[in-house]
């Protein structure tokens, strides 16, 4: 990074907020740290408040309740063009007229840099983006891809110390996406901007971020690292939305102080690290069973933690075979192979054990 482009991070953190549209509140009592330098993503499904959230942090919507801080300064009522972030928007928002040059120096002739200043630091911006040589090309000409870029260096050459992403991707082919979503964490990282970024794209926001806030409704539902998001979801919604789950209907039996046992399908299991609430015995929960932690194994071998069914079927996908397994009680799981080979796969109809990676299953509230 050229000292044109000198940034200096800054945590921006988000205190009990709340954001009122009449009655309907779309950010309900929302508290969030996105730290200095790191990559924070905002995930959840459709207006579940992740954007609204964003517009907040850059003075787009002011909170009815709640502080947002920047640093160590509160920011409620600061316009955006005077709060140090910048935005990148979901249609870019380039200017058409102008070109790739008038577009990234825009923002520093309306803030009155020294016109000595303009070139040098927009010449450092496009070469960050990799735009050298388009310089002077209209920004109508660009594809997609070039355009995104085009608006990253509009948004870093201003300095901020916080960069806000708004779907920046969703205008992108499927390919695109993944190549673009590489750069974006190659640039967040060698600049060691604060990033917030607002996706409703689980494989984005694993694939991006050192922090996830995984949004329902308004309010948070989990946040923390992405491994922890994705191996221990604290509710129902959160290990449904991430990645594929299996919910199987569970009663408490026994709780002791490093596993608890459960009664399913008329067997005990004893799961050693399940609990993502405080369980007590009686209460009846869903044991989240993700495919890629259960195997299938032959008929009546009895080992390890397990349930007795019947192949419904198999899906052939080359790199990986996916079956659908019934269990009794008109229970059925996904459950994934990842290494088939055509004349072993299971048929339809047979009987199978499904064995659990134990230390892999965890109970949550059904309520959640």
């Amino acid at each position: 990074m050229t000292a044109n482009l000198r940034i200096d991070p800054q945590p921006v953190i988000l205190e009990r907020v709340t954001k009122r549209f009449g009655r309907a509140a779309a950010v309900d009592d929302v508290t969030i740290t996105a730290e200095a330098g790191k990559l924070t993503t905002l995930l959840g499904p459709s207006g579940c408040g992740k954007t609204t959230t964003l517009r907040m942090v850059g003075g787009f919507y002011d909170p009815d309740e709640g502080t947002v801080r920047i640093g160590e300064r509160v920011v409620n009522g600061v316009p955006p063009h005077a709060r140090s972030t910048r935005t990148v928007f979901q249609s870019y928002a380039l200017f058409p007229h102008m070109t790739v040059f008038e577009n990234v120096a825009f923002g520093l002739r309306a803030t009155r840099v020294p016109r000595s200043e303009i070139g040098p630091r927009v010449d450092d911006a496009l070469a960050l983006v990799g735009l050298e040589g388009l310089a002077h090309r209209s920004s109508g000409q660009l594809s997609g891809g070039q355009q995104q870029r085009v608006a990253f260096a509009r948004a870093l050459v201003t300095r901020p110390e916080v960069l806000l992403l708004d779907e920046p991707l969703s205008n992108l082919d499927a390919k695109l996406r993944v190549h673009m979503r590489v750069e974006i964490r190659k640039l967040q990282q060698d600049l060691g901007i604060t990033t917030i970024y607002v996706t409703h794209d689980q494989e984005e926001a694993m694939s991006l971020s050192d922090h996830v806030v995984v949004m329902n409704a308004g309010r948070v539902d989990q946040q923390g690292p992405p491994h922890e998001i994705y191996e221990h979801p604290a509710t129902r919604f959160v290990a449904d939305f991430i990645g594929v789950s299996n919910f199987v209907p569970a009663e408490v039996v026994a709780v002791g102080s490093d596993h608890v046992d459960v009664a399913v399908h008329g067997s005990k299991l004893r799961l050693p690290r399940p609990i993502t609430h405080d369980v007590r015995v009686g209460e009846t929960g869903l044991l989240v069973l993700r495919p890629e932690h259960l195997h299938l194994e032959d008929a009546g071998t009895g080992a390890g933690v397990g349930f007795d069914g019947t192949v419904a079927s198999v899906a052939y996908l080359g790199a990986a075979a996916s079956y659908r397994v019934a269990l009794a009680g008109d229970t059925l799981l996904t459950v994934e192979d990842p290494a088939p080979r055509g004349a072993a796969l299971r048929r339809p109809g047979e009987r199978v054990r499904v064995r659990l990676d134990a230390d892999r299953v965890y109970l949550v509230a059904n309520d959640r």
